[in-house]
């Protein structure tokens, strides 16, 4: 049997403890993002034909205008 010093076994214990704590961290926030990013990024229209203000999922360059059915670009800031 591997005789252990008390103070050298409670670091290791506490050590694995935080790094298992550290790892789910970091895979939990791995995983919250790729999952949930295409959700969270919206896009930024105006119409230009009646004025609206919308938003669609994603990143797209052009969407149809809910309202009147044009086609219009995003908006830049």
């Amino acid at each position: 049997m591997i005789a252990i010093d008390f103070s050298v076994f409670a670091f290791l214990y506490v050590s694995v403890g935080v790094a298992m704590i550290l790892g789910l961290w970091f895979y939990y926030d791995r995983r919250d993002k790729s999952l949930y990013d295409r959700v969270r990024v919206r896009t930024a229209f105006h119409c230009v034909k009646c004025g609206t203000l919308y938003t669609e999922q994603g990143e797209h360059d052009h969407a149809i205008c809910p309202h009147c059915g044009f086609e219009n670009a995003k908006l830049k800031f």
